[in-house]
């Protein structure tokens, strides 16, 4: 097992070294014991899902030989109004920039990402509901 270790510096903030040997600071809202100082823990976990399938397509695309200009993800989230306040759908676009991009082997990266490599995704998979769609843009 990774072993996590996580302190409560003052409030709602808390602090982690991560196995990787980088700092993540957590903290809440002044609304709520926090002090503002850094994202919420939901917003890490949605950051950690984009990451995760964006790394994913930019080595699968990498493999197929698909040069793009710029790559950008946007994430459209849904949460539950009352506790707890999970995440009840994720909807994942993948927008690309870029001369002749072949949309066919952008879907089957995102596609691929989505159904085979991402663990976050696949760690949400069957408790929320979670789409995407591939965009060029210009």
């Amino acid at each position: 097992m990774t072993e996590f270790l996580v302190k409560n510096l003052h409030g709602s903030h808390f602090y982690m070294k991560t196995p990787s040997g980088h700092d993540v600071h957590i903290d809440a809202g002044v609304d709520n014991n926090g002090y503002d100082s850094a994202p919420r823990p939901m917003e890490y976990l949605i950051a950690g899902l984009a990451g995760c399938t964006g790394m994913d397509v930019v080595s699968i695309l990498k493999k197929m030989r698909v040069d793009f200009e710029e790559f950008n993800l946007r994430v459209l989230t849904e949460r539950n109004e009352d506790h707890p306040k999970k995440y009840n759908k994720i909807h994942v676009i993948y927008e690309f920039k870029g001369d002749n991009l072949p949309i066919d082997k952008l879907e089957r990266a995102a596609k691929l990402s989505q159904e085979k490599y991402c663990g976050a995704i696949a760690s949400f998979r069957g408790s929320v509901d979670i789409t995407y769609e591939v965009k060029i843009v210009d």
